[in-house]
């Protein structure tokens, strides 16, 4: 086990994540219990980044791996401006670098929570 720290978040990384220590935030509509981590890694990432608590971040983090996650947000076509701000604190990115940035976002009104 070692630590990893991204600017605001301290990370233990450890590849066991338990579905009991994410919180109910960011997955109101979806049955924890069945939710399958290993088959949607898109879906998890960008849940948690758009809506979950800083806990809920570092478990994801430490789940997938940095290059991981950073890869998924980057390559995403649409992300809240939330998880942009965060995947920007965290990973030292730039508007350039997220593919949602370059086009035209399908969303034009949303919360920025």
């Amino acid at each position: 086990m070692s630590t990893l720290v991204f600017g605001i978040l301290t990370v233990q990384t450890n590849p066991n994540i338990t579905k009991s220590v994410l919180s109910r935030r960011a997955f109101w509509d979806v049955d924890l219990k069945q939710l399958d981590f290993d088959r949607y890694p898109e879906f998890t990432i960008v849940r948690i980044m758009e809506r979950g608590t800083s806990n809920d971040i570092g478990e994801v983090i430490r789940y997938y791996g940095k290059d991981k996650v950073q890869s998924i947000l980057t390559n995403s076509e649409c992300l809240l401006p939330r998880a942009q701000i965060i995947s920007r604190r965290l990973f030292h990115l730039h508007n350039s670098d997220f593919k949602c940035s370059t086009g035209t976002q399908r969303a034009k009104n949303y919360s920025m929570f």
